[in-house]
């Protein structure tokens, strides 16, 4: 927080970083999958998230997974089924629903991408203690819930 005022709590703090790490994040995901992949981190993500559940999502369950709209999604998916890399078919349990499947090109891409973020998270943080990256995920995990079912 060099040069920034203070900030009046901790909760503001963690307010504070924790958007400015996400942000952060985005831009350094945004710079990697371009240049490695050349595609976007929304494009790789929503691969990624397809990748993890094969055959199993449809649009709106990628979506909510990953916190952006079931439009963003479906253009996200348009863009891959145009470059071969995503398969859209009718799901097997309703006809209303479409299931999506990476194709094996989406696959591979998924794979270099993944081997591209490791190598990338090598270089950046390397000095990141496991201890308190395992305290930060437990505590974001648990504001997460908290806050999602807060209505």
């Amino acid at each position: 927080m060099d040069n920034q005022p203070p900030l009046p709590d901790d909760l503001a703090t963690l307010w504070y970083l924790t958007r400015r790490v996400a942000g952060l994040m985005d831009r350094n995901g945004e710079a990697l999958f371009q240049r490695e992949l050349g595609i976007s981190l929304a494009q790789f993500l929503v691969l990624s998230v397809i990748d993890a559940h094969p055959g199993t999502l449809n649009q709106q369950q990628v979506a909510d997974r990953l916190g952006l709209t079931k439009g963003t999604v479906s253009r996200q998916i348009d863009h891959a089924v145009s470059a071969g890399l995503v398969e859209v078919r009718p799901a097997p349990h309703s006809r209303r629903e479409n299931a999506v499947r990476l194709t094996p090109a989406g696959t591979g891409l998924v794979r270099r991408g993944d081997a591209a973020f490791d190598r990338e998270r090598e270089g950046v943080l390397p000095l990141l203690d496991p201890d308190d990256l395992r305290a930060a995920l437990r505590v974001l995990t648990h504001m997460n819930d908290a806050l999602g079912t807060y209505r």
